[in-house]
């Protein structure tokens, strides 16, 4: 998978994008192929931002979150929004595949 960083008017520490890295690789037990995610952190006035957007096949989706506190936590936010998401694809996907096999079955 490929993960680009990119920060808006902040610095960032080192170990973010190893951070990052990890805990999208957990998004993997979902099933889907993931293409990549391009992160974008930043500081607007007293917010830290963070905007993830993650390619999947056939499918983008995005994650935003602001936080007072700090950049970290603003990124736990977009992952977990992210993984809602992703959660509500497979669903939705596998309802559709069983009432495909259950169509199968009754004609």
């Amino acid at each position: 998978m490929r993960l680009t960083v990119t920060a808006r008017h902040i610095p960032l520490p080192p170990l973010l994008e190893d951070l990052l890295r990890s805990k999208v690789d957990r998004l993997e037990r979902f099933g889907h192929k993931l293409l990549s995610l391009h992160a974008i952190f930043g500081k607007e006035r007293y917010f830290y931002t963070a905007e993830l957007t993650l390619s999947v096949k056939g499918l983008t989706l995005v994650g935003k979150a602001k936080d007072r506190a700090d950049i970290l936590t603003s990124m736990e936010q977009a992952l977990h929004k992210l993984k809602e998401q992703l959660e509500r694809h497979e669903s939705k996907r596998a309802d559709r595949l069983r009432r495909l096999a259950r169509m199968r079955r009754i004609a």
